[in-house]
């Protein structure tokens, strides 16, 4: 605090300054000689227009009923300044307190809660405040939270502070319940967070920042976090209203916090079913025999360039066998497709197996393994049950655990 003893309009002494923020100041005074303590905010003006001083005489009177809201006396105009004349308050501004460092989340969540009240109080009112920032708002001794500033920012500086501006002010629009919750949300989150996420090194960055950029809320636990990302949003009717925020922070200000819902968690790839597994394996097998009996009994690698049919049926035996080994694999991951590639495999097998038959050479009849009997003949069969007893494998795997 800094002492001084400073008379304007020969009535109000200015006794110690109480804090400010570059542009408003705000002071203890008393209200002539051994009279009344006040509080007075000292505000400059940037023309001085009558009808500017008639909007800010008008609209700093507003009355708001709410024990968190600080009544306004007087205004006066003096030396190039408007100095609003209050109740008496005793206290430090938030911007002040918040200066060394975060504060603590049940702290900050208290204070929103009395601030909230008020700015309810106000809207209900048809009073929208305009400026609602840390350097507005008093911090008693006792714990006692007062928001000062109603009506003030929209005759002195109809912009308003650019951090604590809500996107669709920016956008051009006038302030609203909506915006004056956003402007509440950025003083809380800096608060709690440390430092106003949105402030930039110019005006122009710091407007872009509040448009379009999105905090990220990380050391503030629930659910004060809600009540900030839920005053946060950008959208104004997206914003979370006081019937839904008020029980939240008094919840945090208890010191109640809820715990951060756990994301839930995929499960696990499913192990195939038995039935799978071995009828995987019999159908890669096979596809290995397959492949084997095309090479060494049927010398598919000579290709038979000179005879079309006999082409075709090596590419199709050949072309069976990746399929059965592939398919097999594959049933062991994706049924469905498992079963798909399978039956192709065997499909295949028996149409290039019996049109090598067809075309009455025994030199392609395969392997005899007794008269009447040959591999190829044991081939077609076995592809004939694998291609039928795939489909019995379940499409949908086992849960686990």
């Amino acid at each position: 605090m800094t002492a001084v003893s400073s008379t304007i309009a020969e009535r109000y002494t200015l006794l110690e300054k109480l804090g400010g923020d570059g542009t408003a100041v705000l002071w203890r005074g008393e209200d002539g000689p051994d009279g009344p303590q006040v509080a007075i905010k000292q505000l400059p003006l940037p023309t001085h227009e009558p009808a500017r001083v008639e909007r800010l005489q008008e609209e700093a009177r507003v009355a708001v009923d709410h024990p968190s809201v600080v009544s306004v006396r007087d205004v006066v105009i003096a030396d190039g300044s408007a100095f609003v004349v209050m109740d008496p308050v005793e206290g430090r501004t938030l911007k002040d307190l918040a200066s060394a460092g975060p504060l603590p989340p049940r702290f900050v969540a208290d204070l929103g809660g009395k601030v909230l009240g008020a700015l309810t109080a106000a809207h209900t009112a048809g009073v929208v405040h305009g400026d609602v920032r840390p350097a507005n708002i008093l911090v008693g001794p006792d714990g006692a939270v007062k928001l000062i500033g109603f009506g003030i920012a929209k005759a002195l500086d109809p912009a308003g502070t650019p951090a604590f501006l809500a996107p669709e002010t920016i956008a051009g629009h006038e302030g609203t319940p909506h915006s004056d919750l956003w402007s509440l949300g950025v003083t809380l989150l800096s608060a709690t967070e440390g430092g106003n996420f949105f402030q930039r090194a110019n005006v122009a960055a710091t407007l872009y920042a509040v448009v379009n950029e999105q905090p990220a809320i990380d050391r503030t636990p629930r659910p004060l976090a809600d009540v900030l990302r839920g005053l946060l949003a950008k959208a104004p009717h997206a914003r979370m209203l006081p019937g839904q925020a008020l029980p939240l922070l008094a919840q945090a200000a208890s010191g109640i916090e809820t715990p951060a819902p756990i994301p839930p968690t995929r499960p696990g790839p499913k192990p195939p079913s038995v039935f799978a597994v071995l009828t995987g394996v019999a159908s890669m097998l096979f596809g290995f025999f397959v492949l084997a009996d095309a090479m060494l009994v049927h010398y598919v690698y000579l290709m038979h360039w000179h005879w079309v049919p006999l082409l075709l049926c090596h590419v199709a035996l050949v072309l069976s066998g990746v399929f059965s080994v592939a398919g097999g694999g594959l049933l062991l991951t994706n049924v469905r497709r498992g079963q798909v590639m399978i039956t192709v495999g065997g499909g295949l097998t028996l149409l290039s197996l019996l049109l090598l038959k067809a075309l009455g050479e025994a030199d392609y009849l395969g392997l005899a393994l007794q008269p009447g009997l040959t591999l190829d003949l044991l081939a077609i069969v076995f592809a004939m049950l694998l291609t039928i007893t795939v489909w019995f494998v379940p499409a949908k795997r086992p849960a686990v655990g």
